[in-house]
């Protein structure tokens, strides 16, 4: 009997607790006092503890921080988390309306005008009315499961009405009020301060243990969901309205508004309102408001044809140019640098910018010792904009771009068609360390401890000159020890991060690898179709092009890589060491459980009429599918939508498996719903 009461109060409590934090954060109003508020969130901590078999991840005492975690699990985004294509005048943004209103058809569209959030974007996945999952965007196909960081988000709601599949779309921040209150008492504490509230925002949301998420006080707004037009919704902002009933705290900035007119009269609106928000937006965003005309108006390689991101002019600050100096990466492409007088700009303390190649020093004549204005482009990177030359000295003279690389003293090349330097040299040391940082990062095997500086430092101290290096440092005790910062706890967390990234996925080890112009999205598509390094290795051109992609020239570079004695030798030693060079369960390729497409290579032709081309792709390659955007005997079916091209007819010639819209439908749904062949 005590125990369905103690059932019962938890239910009571937690309905109660629920509805308070909606009222509070949400809006913006309480019906008790804080006093009640603490008596009740207490007496739910004291039955907790009593009873912990009652209580859930989704309890409302984790809004104050659960257990710490030893790491993020990775996320495979179901749907692929795009970015929005960037703009950077009005003239841009008119280039877009133009481009959507001949694209559909339709004068004077309706846009959904929204501000943009500057913090971390975030997905979360509802089910049966539970909130499931949160994940961060990561490179948009691949994020992080911060789940029990998010609970500690007032504005994030546990329990929604609504019993379907969700996935709601925002943004994590940080408040200006919260920066500056955080800043105060880290400067007290004498650790250092936040940059700006994105980064504060970025790594709160990313500690491993929830307790120091909550202490941060981040907020979030909640700005698409994802499935809105499979839910029975016609319009975005119709979307974003239902989101609010359900108490989320949608981005109060917004507004539906008509043609180049309306979006313009938007943008001035803002311009002016920006600095009185109570958080940064570094931008605005214009989307077409018809969802079915999402389809219509399609995408990019990258990004939705339906939507853009203008963004605000950059701050600009003043400073003066010490230096310019050359760095060298892994691929030999060498970067001139400014050495800069630290000045703050959009809320960072910026002492170097990037001056791109010799063409964009000599076209804005910049020259040691002037004074620069600096700004961020897209409010993030660092860059000179011009040379203040009424200020420069008389006695100045031009930049000279070094004749050879500064760090192996090899005459650096410049072809016709490349406006980098390059540093041929794949003995240079600045090549080496950037190759070795790039295998360790989490670019390549994520090695957890193996940051810039002791990568740099165990080079400089010749104890990791190659790959196979790394798996060889606990040989390397005594040395390691006398290094700044090294003590045993120091030495045993380093070699079991080293230990467990034997076992990583091939597709990591590929991208690791630094081959030029395979990044992780290549990699993940040359381990899916190959299962094994050594397969990839004795692969031919004539493949490797038919894979989605991977371009005659990137298939050129791969063979070529692999065909250098060095890099033979590095993969060999690899394998001794016992790196895992095997997919060796259908894991490996993110997939939980093989399934009809696991495997398969597939060709799209024609026009899905409940899908996108590019999402489709995307949902088919998250269940292990590899995408293929030419037809040949290696290719294992042939999706075909309506109106479809000579695709369809060669798939006919050759006797390919052809997978109409009706079939696909049950295909996806015994796949995605975890059920064998």
């Amino acid at each position: 009997m005590a125990e369905d009461q103690d059932r019962k109060r938890v239910q009571e409590l937690t309905d109660l607790l629920n509805r308070y934090n909606y009222e509070y954060y949400v809006l913006n109003q309480s019906s008790v006092s804080d006093q009640e508020f603490d008596r009740l969130m207490e007496e739910l901590q004291q039955i907790e503890a009593r009873r912990p078999d009652l209580r859930s991840k989704l309890s409302p005492t984790n809004r104050v921080g659960g257990m710490v975690q030893s790491g993020f699990k990775k996320v495979i985004h179901k749907t692929m988390m795009i970015s929005l294509g960037d703009v950077f005048n009005l003239d841009e943004v008119a280039h877009f309306d133009e481009a959507c209103s001949k694209g559909t058809g339709i004068s004077d569209l309706e846009y959904s005008a929204e501000a943009k959030i500057d913090g971390l974007s975030c997905a979360l996945i509802y089910e049966n009315g539970e909130l499931v999952q949160a994940a961060t965007r990561g490179d948009g196909i691949e994020g992080e499961d911060v789940t029990m960081n998010a609970l500690t988000i007032p504005t994030i709601p546990t329990h929604i009405a609504d019993k379907r599949h969700l996935e709601v779309r925002g943004e994590v921040y940080m408040s200006k009020a919260t920066l500056k209150r955080l800043n105060e008492q880290r400067e007290k504490a004498g650790e250092p301060l936040f940059a700006n509230a994105r980064n504060a925002a970025a790594g709160s949301l990313r500690q491993l243990d929830p307790k120091i998420t909550a202490s941060r006080h981040l907020d979030a707004w909640w700005y698409y969901l994802q499935n809105a037009e499979e839910l029975g919704f016609t319009k975005h902002s119709d979307s974003l309205d239902y989101l609010k009933t359900l108490g989320f705290a949608v981005l109060p900035e917004r507004r539906v508004v008509k043609g180049i007119k309306g979006i313009m009269g938007f943008v001035e609106e803002y311009q002016q309102k920006r600095p009185t928000l109570s958080y940064d937006i570094d931008g605005l965003v214009f989307k077409v408001n018809q969802l079915s005309l999402h389809n219509v108006l399609g995408y990019t390689m990258k990004t939705p044809k339906w939507a853009i991101a203008y963004k605000f002019p950059p701050e600009e600050a003043v400073t003066k140019l010490t230096n310019i100096v050359l760095t060298v990466g892994r691929t030999g492409r060498v970067t001139p640098n400014a050495v800069l007088e630290p000045v703050r700009v959009a809320g960072s303390l910026i002492a170097r910018a990037t001056l791109n190649n010799e063409d964009f020093i000599k076209n804005l004549d910049i020259r040691i010792g002037d004074y620069v204005a600096l700004h961020k482009a897209g409010d993030v990177i660092p860059e000179v904009a011009r040379v203040i030359k009424e200020r420069r000295d008389p006695n100045s003279v031009p930049y000279e771009f070094p004749k050879t690389c500064p760090y192996c003293g090899t005459e650096l090349v410049k072809s016709e068609s490349d406006i980098q330097h390059r540093c041929p040299n794949d003995d240079c040391p600045s090549r080496r360390i950037n190759k070795l940082i790039w295998f360790a990062s989490d670019g390549g095997m994520d090695i957890d401890g193996l940051g810039e500086k002791l990568v740099e430092d165990l080079f400089n101290e010749k104890l990791v000159l190659n790959y196979a290096d790394f798996y060889h440092l606990k040989e390397h005790k005594e040395e390691l020890m006398l290094l700044d910062g090294f003590g045993e706890k120091t030495f045993t967390s380093l070699m079991a991060a080293i230990e467990k990234s034997k076992g990583n996925t091939v597709e990591m080890l590929i991208a690791g690898l630094g081959i030029p112009l395979v990044g992780k999205k290549t990699a993940r598509i040359l381990a899916q179709h190959y299962l094994s390094l050594d397969k990839l290795m004795a692969s031919s051109e004539e493949e490797l092009v038919g894979l989605s992609d991977v371009g005659e020239k990137t298939a050129k570079v791969i063979l070529d890589w692999f065909s250098h004695e060095e890099n033979k030798k590095q993969i060999e030693e690899l394998r001794a060491a016992g790196v895992n060079f095997n997919c060796l369960t259908v894991t490996d390729t993110d997939h939980a459980e093989k399934n009809f497409f696991t495997g398969k290579k597939f060709v799209l032709t024609g026009t899905l009429s409940f899908s996108g081309r590019k999402e489709m792709t995307e949902r088919i390659e998250a269940l292990g599918g590899i995408s293929s955007s030419s037809v040949s005997k290696a290719t294992d079916l042939v999706i075909v939508g309506t109106d479809p091209g000579s695709k369809f007819t060669k798939a006919q010639q050759l006797g390919i498996r052809i997978v109409q819209e009706d079939e696909l439908k049950q295909l996806l749904e015994e796949a995605e719903g975890g059920k064998q062949e």
